[in-house]
């Protein structure tokens, strides 16, 4: 994977409201990685923020931004191991 190239990759995270998480937790711990958690919905406020954070985010390398962008949000790629098959026994 040539990460020096142009190109697209997504970054997700679930926005939730404290109450929504509450209803939704299956149990009494929940991890909450790449969680946003908001008082009330603000597409705005939200896009600020999200641009602001990636403004920041600034380092030699593509990979180097990604893992620091994938703080916020899950990387596509965040845990990508490249394929290498084993050696061939004749």
């Amino acid at each position: 994977m040539d990460l020096d190239s142009l190109g697209e990759e997504s970054f997700d995270f679930m926005l939730c409201t404290p109450d929504w998480f509450a209803s939704h937790m299956k149990s009494d711990i929940v991890e909450g990685r790449h969680y946003f958690f908001v008082k009330d919905f603000n597409y705005a406020e939200l896009k600020r923020f999200v641009e602001d954070y990636c403004v920041k985010c600034s380092a030699n390398t593509w990979r180097e931004v990604a893992q620091k962008l994938a703080r916020l949000g899950k990387w596509e790629f965040e845990d990508y191991a490249e394929y290498k098959p084993p050696p061939v026994e004749w």
